[in-house]
């Protein structure tokens, strides 16, 4: 996985006003490229759900964009 590079907090919150945009973002960079790699069984098929959810369909895990991140098990808004 690449290093995340800073950005200025302005731009930042700019581009990602709202939870929805946040959960796009995240999954867009776990998720590089559309290649979907299950954290329980390290299966790569699977399919997005709802709310920006991966599916592995060999294990049927279900993993969050927030998951194993910094925002993980959260109780706020992102």
């Amino acid at each position: 996985m690449e290093q995340f590079k800073g950005k200025n907090i302005l731009n930042f919150v700019k581009e990602l006003p709202n939870d929805d945009k946040c959960k796009a973002y995240l999954a867009k960079y776990k998720w590089q490229d559309g290649f979907f790699t299950c954290s329980k069984c390290q299966g790569n098929k699977g399919c997005v759900k709802k709310d920006y959810k991966n599916h592995c369909y060999n294990c049927h895990h279900v993993e969050n964009s927030t998951a194993n991140t910094l925002f993980h098990k959260v109780k706020f808004g992102l």
